[in-house]
């Protein structure tokens, strides 16, 4: 939980993850560019290499991820994770909810694990899909009872696809998965070119 990470050289570096947002005693450190969980204490440099990155969230926070971009600016992957709250549909009108953004996101896939609908997750999901006109994939790992077809087009509807900046993109569904984002358990997995992919 105090882990400082310091990457002296990685030329080849493509895949990062899991990074704790909750711990501030976690810090990874590229050259004079420091990462203290996922807040950028120092931004000198930036690591174009890294293609996939996975995070795990207290809550969702499209700013510090935007944020956190900046220091990898060819991401093309994202795995996310929150830890589960409470679905306050009565306290926020979601149609109101308007970003202000003109940013250049590579993003291609962007996966999303536990997705229960909550306040920050369908803020998140719906940033990415109005901005990321790269985006080919936003993939929802959802729990069985909600895998179904109202609750894919009330989906569709708060995340706004129909406003997608990316027309390719397709929003996708999965469920009776418990690949953990942060599982990564063997040293077999990291001959995988992607670690955070679920197998199952």
């Amino acid at each position: 939980m105090k882990m400082q990470i310091l990457v002296i050289s990685a030329p080849k570096l493509e895949t990062l993850g899991c990074i704790p947002g909750n711990y501030k005693n976690f810090k990874i450190v590229f050259g004079s560019t420091v990462i203290r969980g996922l807040r950028i204490d120092s931004l000198i440099t930036v690591v174009r290499t890294i293609k996939i990155l996975a995070i795990h969230m207290s809550c969702f926070d499209q700013d510090m991820v935007i944020n956190l971009m900046r220091c990898f600016p060819c991401l093309e992957k994202l795995y996310a994770k929150e830890k589960s709250e409470s679905w306050e549909s009565d306290s926020w009108n979601w149609r109101n909810w308007n970003p202000v953004t003109s940013l250049d996101i590579r993003l291609r896939t962007i996966v999303l694990r536990c997705y229960v609908k909550t306040i920050s997750q369908v803020n998140f999901g719906r940033f990415f899909v109005l901005n990321a006109r790269m985006l080919e994939s936003m993939r929802l790992e959802v729990e069985s009872r909600n895998y179904n077809e109202d609750f894919f087009a009330e989906q569709h509807e708060m995340l706004q696809m129909e406003k997608r900046a990316s027309r390719g993109a397709q929003l996708c569904f999965t469920t009776g998965c418990h690949h953990d984002v942060s599982g990564i358990m063997h040293v077999d997995d990291l001959d995988s070119t992607d670690p955070f992919a679920c197998g199952c």
